[in-house]
């Protein structure tokens, strides 16, 4: 009996203290827009800004009573094209059509505390 007492409060206040998590991974930025997807646990969403300010970005959803937790920033490397696998050992450098990328990433690590 005191297991399924001690279970029963400590669901409880498990779910007193959750959070919302919002993560906003900004996919790309120029001068006319902002690209960033949002995930928010449930769902990925991916959302386009005229305005392409990631300050104003941060700014609308602490303003949604979203806190802003952690900044994170990651390198994402894509080799597009393809390698010609020759037979003919006398030309062992064959002439590749491979194109490396170099995406440079942010991730904003939104919390809200639930009352």
């Amino acid at each position: 009996m005191k297991n399924v007492i001690f279970s029963i409060c400590f669901l409880i206040s498990l779910s007193s203290f959750s959070q919302d998590w919002i993560i906003i991974d900004v996919l790309s930025q120029n001068k006319k827009e902002l690209v960033y997807k949002v995930d928010n646990g449930e769902e990925v969403k991916r959302k386009t800004a005229k305005n392409p300010s990631i300050v104003k970005l941060i700014k609308t959803y602490q303003d949604d009573g979203f806190r802003l937790k952690s900044v994170t920033q990651g390198v994402e490397l894509e080799l597009n094209g393809n390698f010609p696998i020759n037979n003919n050992f006398n030309n062992n450098f064959g002439i590749t059509n491979l194109n490396l990328s170099n995406n440079n990433r942010v991730m904003l690590w939104f919390e809200k505390k639930e009352d």
